[in-house]
């Protein structure tokens, strides 16, 4: 497909990491599609969310345990692209520190599943798996 099909499926990961990031859970839902799947399982117990409104309130879950986040996305390809669909794989280093004060490292690989409805790029479906082990950070002292 076209350039901007591509630029615009790209765009998907940097939107994932700023809205969770920066704990906005409407604007990160909005860039599922209506019935997508997030599928965080590898990671934590109970964490398959099916459909926008539980990806939302996954986002508020989030926004009200943690006190900072990123994510640094990389390493991001996409494949069988057609008018309407595609996959993709990503690897990000998300750091989180809770609002407990634990913190933690996750070396996370994204396969994707884009859906293209109407003008919008969507992501269809999203599951993580670990690259690495997940670890406790501690400070220097």
């Amino acid at each position: 497909m076209s350039i901007e099909d591509r630029l615009n499926i790209q765009e998907l990961n940097f939107k994932y990491a700023l809205y969770v990031d920066t704990f906005e859970p409407d604007n990160w839902a909005q860039i599922f599609a209506p019935d997508a799947v997030l599928d965080e399982s590898a990671f934590f117990a109970d964490a398959l969310f099916a459909g926008r409104d539980a990806i939302r309130s996954y986002g508020a879950k989030i926004k009200e345990n943690v006190h900072h986040i990123i994510h640094l996305i990389t390493n991001h390809i996409i494949s069988d692209l057609t008018a309407t669909s595609g996959r993709g794989t990503a690897f990000a280093l998300v750091e989180t520190m809770r609002k407990t004060g634990e913190r933690l490292r996750f070396y996370v690989r994204y396969d994707d599943e884009y859906v293209k409805i109407g003008d919008s790029w969507l992501i269809a479906k999203r599951k993580l798996d670990k690259s690495l082990p997940p670890e406790k950070v501690t400070s220097a002292t």
